[in-house]
């Protein structure tokens, strides 16, 4: 059983939950951006390891596959669960409180904003199933995330939506990453400031190939000599699913086609894991899948029905797993990290990992 510390680090490693102390020595967690009535994810966590999560929207699909029980007022039991089932069970809530609006008269406003950026169908529909990501299908490296945060139309704000899904529209299953990002959305990579997930990227490839991941070394990868996402390289940046969204919870300005997140992964998400298997089978340079979104890694083991693991690990409190994916008579090797970023996983996670990969996996890499 974990914890109660442990069970509160892992309910606080996840930053869009806010902790919320309550009588007799027992802590709440709030989910602020819930679009469901109910606000308090988790509650009555007590040292004893008592603690609650709620099950009240999930899917019934989700709580028959994981085999939540859900008592009579929409909680679920987490006193004995492990760090793994914790995580996922927390990414379930979650994802089923960004279900549907219950509207109130005060977000009459953000509701008329949203509806007028909505998007159409036919602007949508080409963007679907042509792109799977920046970088050579047929290198021996996949990194995997759901998707793409749209910096060139919410960060950056280079390109409106439409203009963005008009770009799109016109890309091939992998595309440069340097071009589209530079010359086609008009974002400059050398004058790019913040964490991203391409930090840690570029340190898992820069140890792999025996070169140590400091700062400089990542920074001339990504911002200098431009290695990442190339069309020649050594790697591919593939995504799960294809539009680009500001945040994985909030399914506007879509919601004219899917009034809610669920309704888009019900009608895309299969699909694309087809596209992704059926590419893989062309591409057979490929060796190894690297998951940086606990999400998508538990997406793809519902869908890849072969996947068997053949080891995990622990670096400082954060668990690594990995899968064999065999299909068709192919051989893959599944990796699931923590996220990349939000203080979940570090540049010395990312060293540690890639080295047990290569003593696992030896010279088949490249």
């Amino acid at each position: 059983m974990l914890s109660f510390e442990r069970k509160k680090t892992i309910f606080s490693s996840f930053t869009s939950l806010k902790e919320k102390e309550i009588s007799n020595n027992r802590t709440n967690f709030v989910y602020p951006y819930s679009l469901r009535r109910a606000k308090v994810i988790a509650t009555q966590l007590h040292p004893s390891g008592n603690g609650y999560l709620l099950g009240l929207y999930m899917d019934s699909e989700v709580i028959a596959k994981r085999d939540y029980k859900v008592d009579e007022r929409g909680w679920i039991s987490i006193k004995n669960f492990s760090e793994e089932q914790l995580r996922v069970a927390i990414e379930d809530a979650i994802f089923s409180m960004s279900g549907e609006r219950e509207m109130e008269p005060r977000e009459e406003a953000n509701l008329q904003l949203n509806t007028s950026a909505s998007v159409t169908r036919n602007l949508v529909e080409p963007c679907l199933y042509n792109w799977l990501g920046y970088g050579n299908l047929n290198a021996p490296i996949w990194f995997m995330g759901i998707e793409e945060g749209g910096a060139e139309v919410w960060r950056n704000k280079t390109k409106s939506l439409s203009e963005s899904l008009e770009i799109r529209s016109h890309f091939q299953l992998e595309m440069d990453f340097v071009d589209i990002w530079e010359n086609q959305h008009g974002l400059s990579l050398q004058d790019f400031r913040g964490p991203t997930v391409w930090r840690f990227m570029a340190a898992f490839l820069l140890t792999l190939e025996s070169i140590p991941p400091t700062k400089e070394a990542i920074n001339d990868y990504l911002f200098v000599s431009k290695k990442l996402g190339r069309k020649n390289s050594n790697h591919f940046l593939g995504e799960f699913m294809p539009l680009p969204k500001q945040s994985k919870l909030d399914i506007s300005p879509y919601s004219e086609i899917w009034p809610t997140i669920q309704s888009y992964y019900s009608e895309v998400s299969f699909h694309r894991f087809e596209l992704i298997k059926n590419t893989l089978l062309q591409n057979p340079r490929v060796r190894l899948l690297v998951s940086y979104d606990q999400s998508l890694t538990e997406r793809m083991k519902k869908y890849a029905n072969e996947m068997e693991e053949v080891k995990s690990w622990t670096y400082k409190t954060e668990q690594y797993y990995l899968y064999k994916w065999s299909f068709s008579g192919r051989d893959l090797y599944f990796l699931s990290t923590p996220f990349f970023g939000n203080g979940r996983i570090g540049y010395e996670g990312i060293q540690y990992a890639a080295t047990k990969i290569k003593s696992i996996l030896g010279g088949t890499l490249y």
